[in-house]
């Protein structure tokens, strides 16, 4: 009788936790081709880097997805890092509150990918796609401030490019997540 309890307990105790995060009983890894890396590159805003940054990198989608968000994670905190002179460097109000304002675009960017590792640690992929998606329209608006205000060939672009692509293809894999997950 109190094995059958006992049982009885731990097999109420699964389905509610599975109940709750279903995605745990998903755990299995997702295995990925080069062929798949191809068609998932062809997706994104800039194939070639995608191409060169996974191809032959990992063999599960999950520990591939950890690539491009590592990198963003970098990329966010570099740039952040490098508005603060460009704020003491403006010449006139209008680029220190460019800057300014791509700051805090920043900060929020960058707290976006640290959730995005955080989701992913969790396989919760819907959220990572929302994460993902949140800190490529901070750096979009930041790029467009710059563009607009200050310089369209400022070098100070190809930063915020460079994270955009790596949230690019970050959420690009995180689709792909969703379709083995979900289906």
């Amino acid at each position: 009788m109190v094995s059958f309890a006992r049982f009885l307990l731990i097999a109420t105790s699964l389905a509610i936790i599975l109940f709750i995060n279903p995605s745990a009983a998903k755990s299995r890894p997702i295995l990925v081709t080069n062929a798949d890396i191809k068609t998932m590159c062809s997706k994104t805003e800039a194939h070639s880097l995608c191409l060169r940054l996974l191809t032959n990198q990992a063999n599960d989608l999950h520990e591939l997805a950890m690539i491009p968000l590592y990198l963003a994670l970098k990329s966010a905190s570099q740039t952040r890092q490098a508005i603060s002179p460009l704020i003491r460097q403006a010449k006139n109000y209008k680029e220190t509150q460019a800057y300014a304002l791509c700051s805090q675009n920043y900060s929020e960017a960058l707290d976006s990918v640290k959730l995005a590792l955080l989701l992913l640690s969790k396989h919760d992929y819907r959220g990572l796609r929302v994460a993902a998606l949140s800190a490529v329209v901070k750096a979009k608006a930041c790029g467009v401030r710059v563009a607009t205000f200050i310089n369209p060939f400022s070098p100070f672009l190809q930063k915020n490019g460079d994270f955009k692509n790596y949230c690019n293809i970050l959420w690009v894999i995180t689709n792909r997540l969703l379709e083995y997950t979900t289906s």
